[in-house]
Order: C-alpha cells, then sequence, then structure tokens
C-alpha cells in the first residue's frame, strides 16, 4: 500500500486503502507496464524496418493525434486534411515560429491544424531530450496553439467552466499557484509513466487554467509524458472514446482518477495491437490500414444507426432517452472482429424519465456463448447492456448483468439478411427484425 500511497503524493488524488481497490488499481499498472514492454519492442522493430520510411511515419502519426484532438472539441478535421495542409506548408514548419504564426494567422482553420501540430512536434522534441515543461513553456504551448485569440498564452481572467458539468474549476486567482504546484510535481515525479500521463491530463483540464484550449493542451502534455519513456501515442478517438473519456474526467474531478487511468491504459493497448501487424507502417502512411474490413464496418454502421433510431422511438414513448456515447471507427471494428477487447466501446447510455442514466449499451466481441450457438464468430460487433451500478468499490460506474429470460444478454445486427438481428438470451438464440429487436430491447431495459 506505501507504493500506491506515494503514486499519489503531492497530487489531488487519492484511491481508496481496501483491498479490492488497491487491487484494480495494481491490476492497471500491470497492464501498463506490458503496453510498455510491447511498444518498446514494436518500435524497435518498426525503426529497424522503416528508417526511410521515418518522416512520413511520424507525420501521419501526428496528423491523426491533430486529428482527433481538434474532433473532441468540435473542429472538423479528418486525417487527410491534416496531412494535406502539414505536407503544404511544411516549410512553414520548419520555419522560425513567428514566421509560422505571422503566416497564416489570417486563415483561423488552417491555423487550427497546423498550430496543434507544431505544438506536438515541440513537445515530441522535449520529450526525446526527457525533459518535462516548465510552467512558462506550458503557457508557450497554449500561445502556440492558440494564436491570434486574446486569450492565447494567458491564465483565464474570469471563472470558467467545463462543458457539461457543474464543477467549479480553479479561480483565476489561485491559477497560477495550481499551475506551478502541478509542474513542481512533474519534475519530480517518478510514478508508472502511464499513470503520470493521466495524472498531468486530469491535473490540467481540473485547473481549467485557460479560456479555450485545456483538453488540447492536456492532450499534448499527456502524449509527452508517455513518449518521454517509450509508450505509443495516445489516440483519444472522437468517434469512439468520447463518452467513456468524459465519464472518466467527470470521475477524476471529483478525485478518482482510477476510470481515466483504466482508459487510457487500454487506449495504449489498442495502439500497440495495432503497430504489431505486419506492414502497420506503410499501411498508415498510405492510409489502407484494416481496408478489408471497410466494407463490412460501412454496412454495419448503416444497421446500428437503422436500430438506434428504432430504439430511441421505442423509448420515447415511455418517457426514455438515450444519450450517444460514439461508435467503433474501423480500428476498433477490425478489433472487434479479431475477438480483442481492445475494441470495446460504449454506445449509448438509456435515461430514464428522471434523467438519470440507468444502463449502459455497449460494443464488445462475440461472447463464448454467441461464438457457440451461431456456428462461429460472426464478424461484426455484439451490442451488451451494462446497468447503473453506485458502489464506490468499482472502477467503472456501469456493471454487466445477464438476466436471461426475455432480457437481451447480447445482441449482433447483421447486414443484408432477413432477419437481421441475432438474440441471445442466456444459452437460446434467435433471429428477429430490427423494430421487433428494438421494441424488445426498450421493453426490457424499461421493466
Amino acid at each position: 500500500m506505501d507504493s500506491v500511497e506515494a503514486s499519489f503524493a503531492r497530487t489531488p488524488y487519492l484511491i481508496p486503502g481496501d483491498t479490492a481497490t488497491v487491487s484494480r488499481f495494481m491490476s492497471v499498472r500491470q497492464k501498463a507496464e506490458t503496453s510498455r514492454d510491447k511498444s518498446l519492442a514494436v518500435q524497435a522493430r518498426i525503426a529497424a524496418e522503416s528508417e526511410e520510411l521515418f518522416e512520413p511515419y511520424t507525420r501521419a502519426i501526428r496528423s491523426r493525434i491533430v486529428s482527433e484532438s481538434n474532433r473532441i472539441e468540435g473542429y472538423d478535421w479528418s486525417y487527410s486534411e491534416v496531412n494535406e495542409v502539414v505536407v503544404t506548408y511544411r516549410e512553414l514548419l520548419d520555419a522560425p515560429l513567428g514566421s509560422l504564426m505571422r503566416a497564416v494567422r489570417q486563415d483561423p482553420r488552417v491555423y487550427q491544424a497546423l498550430g496543434l501540430y507544431k505544438a506536438h512536434e515541440i513537445a515530441d522534441e522535449w520529450a526525446k531530450s526527457s525533459s518535462r515543461p516548465r510552467e512558462f513553456e506550458i503557457r508557450a504551448l497554449h500561445d502556440l496553439i492558440t494564436s491570434g485569440e486574446e486569450y492565447a498564452g494567458r491564465y483565464k481572467q474570469a471563472e470558467n467552466s467545463i462543458g457539461g458539468t457543474s464543477l467549479r474549476t480553479a479561480s483565476p486567482w489561485d491559477v497560477p499557484l495550481k499551475m506551478q504546484e502541478l509542474c513542481d510535481w512533474w519534475q519530480e515525479s517518478a510514478v508508472d509513466p502511464a499513470l503520470e500521463s493521466t495524472i498531468v491530463h486530469a491535473w490540467l483540464t481540473h485547473i481549467h487554467p485557460f479560456d479555450d484550449g485545456n483538453g488540447r493542451m492536456a492532450r499534448i502534455l499527456a502524449n509527452m509524458a508517455l513518449a518521454r519513456n517509450g509508450f505509443p501515442p495516445l489516440l483519444v478517438q472522437s468517434q469512439v472514446d468520447r463518452g467513456q473519456y468524459y465519464d472518466a474526467l467527470a470521475a477524476s474531478d471529483e478525485g478518482d482518477i482510477l476510470p481515466l487511468y483504466d482508459l487510457f491504459v487500454a487506449i495504449l493497448n489498442r495502439t500497440v495491437r495495432l503497430m504489431a501487424k505486419p506492414d502497420y507502417v506503410r499501411d498508415i502512411i498510405q492510409d489502407r490500414l484494416l481496408t478489408s474490413s471497410k466494407a463490412r464496418h460501412e454496412l454495419w454502421l448503416t444497421q446500428l444507426n437503422e436500430f438506434i433510431s428504432h430504439l430511441d422511438g421505442e423509448l420515447e414513448r415511455a418517457g426514455w432517452s438515450t444519450l450517444p456515447q460514439g461508435k467503433p471507427d474501423l480500428t476498433s471494428f477490425a478489433l472487434l472482429e479479431e475477438r480483442n477487447a481492445d475494441g470495446n466501446s460504449w454506445c449509448l447510455k438509456v435515461i430514464d424519465p428522471s434523467g438519470i442514466s440507468q444502463w449502459l449499451i455497449w460494443y464488445g466481441f462475440n461472447s463464448d456463448k454467441m461464438c457457440d450457438l451461431s456456428g462461429g464468430a460472426t464478424q461484426f460487433p455484439s451490442l451488451f447492456f451494462s446497468v447503473r451500478e453506485t458502489s464506490p468499490e468499482r472502477i467503472h460506474p456501469y456493471r454487466h448483468v445477464e438476466y436471461g429470460g426475455t432480457f437481451p444478454d447480447e445482441i449482433v445486427l447483421r447486414p443484408l439478411e432477413r432477419k437481421p438481428v441475432f438474440w441471445r438470451s442466456r444459452y437460446e438464440l434467435d433471429e428477429l427484425e430490427m423494430t421487433q429487436a428494438a421494441r424488445l430491447v426498450a421493453e426490457a431495459l424499461i421493466s
């Protein structure tokens, strides 16, 4: 227990000392260490095989990070758009910072990509030298990603808030001291790098020191903490991870860091799994990674959207509603096809008439029971159901259940089938039409 307590010394975070919670923390830390070991081995192989491809590979990875980080904040940038802008303005990116800022400041949309890309470049250089940023350097990075705005590089002058929550962030007059405390801790930190990354990210977003750009800054710093220690990039995907990411951040704002730590390690494991694939470097440069799954993914998404639409209608009639959490992108979809839990993510929260989230519907791979009953893996993900969990001893706020009877323990949407829904309840499997399945799911969750 001493080592666990030491991990959180001088931070705003602490985990309960009960045996179950400490065991969960140690389990996540072990996963982080395993992820790092795999990452070091895979990156050594990539470096040996692909020296001539280093620049386009680095650009491809960084462009994906910038695209997803901007999308989380509501800026619509695809990977290919970021990559194209970076290639177009490569000379400016290599020039002194002042030249970059002056040249593209008049085009705010282009700067959304280039400013954040350059900030990640600088952070990566700092990581290579094993240095950690000081307080004034964090403000300089913020100045870079928000150049041209009145608040660029300046701490907030008035109270602000984290969207979607009632949480009070640090008062403007407290921000310099709070940021110095964060930087002082970071300079001396010797904790597991994945935990270090999690704490830095959570701490900065909790302080919320800037009027805007806090999330992008937090993800830059989290990636810097990881890059210093041989981890792959932390690619929080806007389409896949958004719901779970925001839930975990909300828990961290209440002092519970475990859900965010667990999520970050799961994201890192997902990335390492992809990096281990043959021809990964060339595939990601040419944007052809997982193209064999693309057609199935597109068909399945169409089916998923139709099912969610029917389910929404059924729930609305009873005064219930849903809150979308995300959809698997091609990467996560392919992992679920392989029955790999690194592709798991959240689908919907189901909200009762009083506004309480009672259920979570989530994406996972076909269970052994589904494979046995259906004659093999279906090539399409499963939807599972977890009930709201109020126990303070759990990492996640929902608990997976299998009730049997008329309750759907697992469903699979199968495009191009006359009855496209596999409905599993314990060891019974039925094939249902879409509208019938949506009605029965709604009735089961409400009752």
